[in-house]
C-alpha cells in the first residue's frame, strides 16, 4: 500500500514537471521564432533604406542616410539596430518634405509604403515578443513552475528593448 502511494505521488510529480517543462519549451520556441522574424524584418528595412538612399541620390544628387554605410561593420543587438534604422527612417520621411518632387514618383511612394508596412510588422513582432517574454518570466517566478525553472536553469529574459525590470539600473531605457 505504501509503495503504491509513493509511486502515485512520484508519477504525479513527474507529470507536473513534464507539463511545466514543456510550457517553458513552448515559450522558448516562440521566443526564438519571433526573434528570427524580428531579425528578418530589420534586414528588410535595412535593404529598403539602402535602396531608397540610392534612389534619392539618383534623383537629387545628394548623399543621404549616410549612417547606413556604418551599420554593416557594427555588431549591434536587434534593438540597437532598430533604433538606428528608426532614425534613418525619420530622415527618409523628412526628405519627402525637402524634395517634394520625389513624392510625385511612384517608385518613391512605393518605397515609403513599404517602409511604413515594415514598421507596422516590426511593431507587431516586438509586441508579441514582449508578451511572450512576460509569460515566460511569470513561469520562471511563480510556484511551482519556479522549481522546474531552477532545476532546468531557466532564467528570466529581458524585454526587446533590453530593459531588465528586476535590477536597480534605471539608465538602461533608451529613446
Amino acid at each position: 500500500m505504501f509503495f503504491s502511494l509513493i509511486t502515485i505521488v512520484v508519477c504525479i510529480l513527474g507529470l507536473v514537471y513534464v507539463i511545466y517543462y514543456n510550457s517553458f519549451q513552448r515559450y522558448l520556441i516562440k521566443i526564438n521564432e519571433v526573434e528570427g522574424k524580428i531579425d528578418t524584418t530589420l534586414r528588410e528595412r535595412f535593404d529598403q533604406l539602402r535602396k531608397a538612399a540610392g534612389f534619392i541620390k539618383e534623383h537629387v544628387d545628394e548623399e543621404v542616410m549616410i549612417e547606413l554605410k556604418d551599420i554593416k561593420d557594427s555588431e549591434l543587438s536587434s534593438f540597437e539596430l532598430e533604433r538606428i534604422l528608426v532614425s534613418i527612417t525619420r530622415e527618409f520621411s523628412n526628405l519627402k518634405f525637402k524634395y517634394r518632387e520625389l513624392v510625385k514618383l511612384d517608385s518613391f511612394t512605393q518605397m515609403d509604403f513599404s517602409l511604413r508596412e515594415n514598421e507596422a510588422e516590426l511593431n507587431g513582432y516586438t509586441a508579441y515578443y514582449n508578451d511572450t517574454i512576460s509569460n515566460f518570466n511569470k513561469l520562471v517566478r511563480m510556484f511551482p513552475s519556479n522549481i522546474i525553472a531552477k532545476t532546468a536553469r531557466f532564467k528570466e529574459r529581458t524585454f526587446y528593448d533590453g530593459k531588465d525590470m528586476n535590477d536597480k539600473k534605471t539608465d538602461d531605457f533608451k529613446l
